[in-house]
């Protein structure tokens, strides 16, 4: 591709072919084109090394219904209790398949599939913008301590799907954008918006992309019709969730304005890092859009708009939700950075900025502390208490829920939460409501039939505490200790 946005003719798409055959050979061409993949796959495979023990909850709850479909055939976070409060279809779906082929290795699939989503957005950007692109862009994402913190979530596959995206739309190839289209719905309802506007951006340039919006449907509906008939709504139950959200701390703060007097001051480091790829990649498709080099401005203008979605649907102060606007944001950056001379320092110094934090983080990785940490215990923390939890009867977790849920399928005990786990449990706190401030909803919930919530015979609680013989210890954040609790439900 010579002009970013500009469809290649059929001699451009053959030139690095023809060329590899000058230089050496069909075994030198396969280098050539395949050597992006191999870079992609390396850093997916780094980044897990450093990360895997330190993923957040969510992740756990990606691979608790991962493992529960795969082993079990279920749709379900706690073993045997199907629910639909999963957020991403797509990412559980990549994960569970990866799981039956590593012999039922979660962590091991999931370490596959950011390999596997790294590798592809590398061969991607090397189309968009050409060999340097592919390595810095693909090194700008992986070195991201925000995105990093977020391994094991789809996160990095919502930027891989918006990078080929634009990839195929930019050279008009309406059929695979399409595809992708309804992958970025599957992978998270609210990265619609982002799709979307970046084939906005780019339909000037290539008329018939308009013919991937009826692709994407075709792809994305199926699913959604079959979550309409088996668990009573097309969308998931987060939705609701993250509508109904209430703020944290005074009840003021959300994820679009916790950035000065949360992010910053909790995580400093990082905050700063991502504020400065966003404002880089903002600039970016400023200059692109004075140049007329539309994939930037679509990248961009995406990542704004989504982030505003998240900001309309009161989405929680959690980090890690702004990953995709900023990991596209990162891409647009060196896309246009590029196009510049000398424009490679800007994102060369992002990366180096990105390990860095990463670094001075040193053994909280291995401890099970990202450079975000938003949850109330670590990783290793829960598998403790998972270990030692009754089997008589079901606990009730009154924080978080994904690496309980994750490591009692191994150990036999059964816990649910009033969040995501139990259904009858959402359906009061959550859905209810949803339901009755907004009637226009009728339709959807046609077939929804609320369900009981599940009696819990036990009661985890988590706090600062004097500890008491049984209890957990936990960390909250460094230098934060805590305890974890078990008590008689009722």
């Amino acid at each position: 591709m010579t002009v970013l946005g500009e469809p290649r003719t059929a001699d451009e798409r053959r030139t690095p072919d023809r060329r590899g055959a000058v230089d050496g050979g069909a075994w030198r061409a396969r280098a050539r084109r395949w050597w992006p993949a191999a870079w992609g796959a390396v850093l997916g495979a780094v980044l897990f090394a450093v990360a895997h023990r330190a993923m957040p909850d969510d992740a756990l709850i990606s691979l608790s219904f991962a493992r529960n479909l795969a082993e079990h055939g279920q749709w379900a976070l706690t073993t045997g209790i199907e629910v639909h409060t999963a957020t991403s279809p797509l990412n559980i779906w990549l994960l569970a398949a990866l799981h039956l082929l590593t012999g039922g290795h979660a962590f091991l699939a999931a370490g596959a599939l950011l390999a596997i989503t790294l590798a592809a957005t590398a061969l991607w950007l090397r189309d968009l913008g050409g060999d340097r692109v592919a390595l810095l862009g693909t090194a700008l994402l992986a070195s991201s301590p925000l995105l990093g913190s977020a391994v094991g979530l789809e996160t990095y596959l919502a930027v891989a799907v918006l990078v080929g995206l634009v990839r195929y739309a930019a050279d008009g190839r309406w059929l695979p954008a399409g595809v992708l289209l309804g992958a970025a719905v599957l992978t998270r309802p609210d990265l619609l918006a982002a799709a979307l506007v970046a084939l906005l951006v780019l339909l000037p340039g290539a008329p018939r992309l308009w013919r991937a919006l009826p692709v994407g449907l075709a792809v994305a509906l199926p699913w959604h019709l079959f979550a309409w008939w088996r668990f009573g709504s097309a969308w998931p139950h987060t939705v609701p969730i993250k509508g109904n959200g209430r703020g944290w701390f005074d009840g003021s703060f959300y994820l679009w304005n916790s950035w000065p007097d949360f992010f910053l001051v909790s995580f400093t480091g990082v905050t700063v890092v991502a504020l400065a790829t966003a404002a880089g990649g903002l600039a970016g498709a400023a200059w692109s859009l004075w140049t007329r080099r539309w994939v930037p401005v679509a990248l961009a203008a995406g990542a704004v708009v989504h982030f505003a979605a998240l900001g309309l649907s009161h989405a929680p102060p959690m980090m890690y939700y702004a990953g995709p606007p900023i990991g596209a944001l990162a891409v647009a950056l060196v896309l246009a950075a590029d196009t510049v001379r000398w424009g490679w320092i800007v994102p060369a110094g992002l990366v180096a900025a990105g390990v860095a934090v990463s670094v001075l983080h040193g053994p909280g990785w291995a401890d099970g502390l990202a450079p975000v940490r938003q949850n109330w215990a670590t990783n290793p923390e829960y598998e403790a208490i998972a270990r030692d939890l009754p089997t008589d009867g079901v606990v009730y977790s009154s924080t978080e829920i994904g690496a309980l849920a994750f490591y009692c399928q191994d150990r036999g005990c059964t816990v649910v939460d009033g969040v995501l786990a139990d259904p009858g449990r959402v359906d009061q706190r959550w859905v209810a409501p949803w339901r009755a401030e907004r009637p226009w909803t009728a339709l959807n919930y046609r077939h929804y039939r609320p369900p009981a919530p599940i009696p819990a015979r036990w009661r985890l609680e988590m706090g600062p505490a004097e500890p008491r013989p049984g209890d957990w210890p936990i960390t909250r954040a460094p230098g934060v200790h805590q305890v974890a609790r078990l008590v008689p439900e009722g």
